[in-house]
């Protein structure tokens, strides 16, 4: 079973680079981190974020979040936008480019969820598989949690 998992989520993590990869130039590929992957789901999240609410999501100060965006804005992955009630405060949305990076990697997630329910034979086992991966996912979140 290990390496039949270990399989998937390799072939799954393969997908995603590919998307990348389609997505951005090959020095943007080069530049990209993991970390911005993070960034670019936090910002989708949290849907146009002021600078204040990124910073406080990611645990981060608000000058170690303003060179995040520039490196963001420079790779044409978001964008800043002013707020027009508050000249002071500036918005982030994703860009077009943005949200392609992430719409492709929903598209891998949907497949899997769309092949899982092609391939179990009835509700009820749909109801264990579910089960099993919410479980995953809180174990995941734990485990996240006392490592923080």
């Amino acid at each position: 079973m290990e390496n039949n998992f270990s399989t998937l989520v390799n072939l799954l993590w393969e997908e995603c680079i590919r998307n990348l990869n389609s997505t951005l130039t090959e020095e943007e590929v080069n530049k990209f981190s993991n970390n911005d992957y993070y960034y670019l789901l936090v910002i989708h999240s949290l849907q146009k974020p002021n600078f204040s609410q990124i910073a406080e999501k990611l645990a981060l100060t608000k000058p170690a979040v303003s060179a995040i965006i520039r490196k963001l804005i420079s790779m044409n992955l978001v964008e800043k936008l002013q707020s027009t009630e508050d000249k002071r405060i500036y918005y982030v949305e994703l860009t077009e480019k943005g949200k392609s990076i992430l719409s492709g990697d929903m598209a891998v997630y949907k497949w899997v969820t769309d092949t899982i329910k092609s391939i179990v034979k009835d509700e009820n086992e749909l109801i264990v598989v579910e089960r099993i991966i919410s479980k995953l996912v809180e174990s995941l979140k734990e485990r996240k949690k006392g490592k923080e």
